[in-house]
């Protein structure tokens, strides 16, 4: 497994966060890894090309090849897919997509990157290097998405410019911030379980939000305010990256909206095919020479 740690807070599109309770949940409960192997095989890295150099992935040599790899006619294609997290899941992780950027940004060859996402969000922890990621790119930086949810649109939102798949489904949006605590005291009760936590007299304040302990108020307070703290850097972030483009603040409350909603409140600014998007982005860094 690729690190993977499902604590914390996460900016999900609630469809899809529900989905992974369901699969999540049952595999915790035999005993089983938290995602089939299956999920993990589709990661990026395992499509490299077989006789790729023998260098330490997580290095910037590593990262180097990976933008020679994905760069076409100047253009570095980075696929994006799948919940996000700072060391990936089924994707590249935060910090590999800062990895990789820092290497397109440096690389000669590449003159302008494309990202190329379907994802319904992630974790929120490196959520934000990675948007200063994206930022900091003097190079063009062009956004491609079929479906582009929360955590995914805390990045897109700091692009150059966002192009949307045209179809009739809810394709873009999802900005705000959940936790999902599950709280098992009943079952456990109905189990004929009586289990009993003990702490370090000076430990007090150890994991309150366990599941099994009633929440005392100061601590649901405590999670209140940090996810309010999460939604307005969010919020804030999506502001910034689309300064003078949003046309209201309605996109704030976490809703999905289709494309030509999402074009008409300003979080996207284009509807087209993939390659018509790697047209635009070609156009695009030959305009800025």
């Amino acid at each position: 497994m690729r690190g993977v740690n499902f604590s914390g807070l996460w900016s999900l599109d609630t469809n899809f966060a529900m989905q992974m309770h369901r699969i999540i949940q049952p595999r915790l409960a035999t005993g089983k890894d938290p995602l089939p192997t299956s999920f993990i095989a589709t990661h990026p890295s395992a499509q490299l090309p077989a006789d790729r150099p023998n260098v330490m992935a997580g290095s910037s040599s590593y990262y180097r090849y990976v933008a020679d790899v994905y760069t076409s006619s100047g253009v570095c294609v980075i696929p994006i897919q799948g919940a996000l997290s700072r060391y990936g899941l089924c994707s590249w992780g935060y910090e590999d997509l800062a990895g990789i950027l820092q290497a397109a940004e440096l690389s000669e060859t590449v003159q302008a990157v494309l990202l190329k996402m379907d994802t319904p969000g992630g974790a929120v922890d490196g959520l934000k290097a990675a948007a200063e990621a994206i930022r900091a790119m003097s190079k063009p930086v062009y956004i491609w998405t079929n479906f582009c949810a929360s955590a995914g649109y805390f990045l897109a939102s700091q692009a150059t410019q966002i192009w949307l798949e045209d179809q009739t489904l809810p394709a873009i949006g999802s900005i705000g911030t959940m936790m999902v605590y599950e709280n098992r005291s009943k079952a456990l009760e109905m189990a004929g379980l009586d289990i009993q936590i003990f702490r370090a007299s000076g430990s007090i304040h150890k994991n309150l939000a366990n599941g099994i302990e009633p929440l005392a108020p100061e601590v649901e307070a405590d999670m209140q305010a940090m996810l309010d703290a999460a939604q307005k850097e969010f919020v804030g972030y999506v502001r910034r990256g689309r300064a003078g483009l949003l046309t209201s603040d309605e996109w704030s409350t976490g809703k999905m909206y289709g494309v030509r909603d999402g074009i008409k409140l300003g979080l996207a600014d284009k509807v087209g095919s993939f390659q018509q998007a790697f047209k635009a982005t070609v156009q695009a860094f030959k305009q800025s020479k």
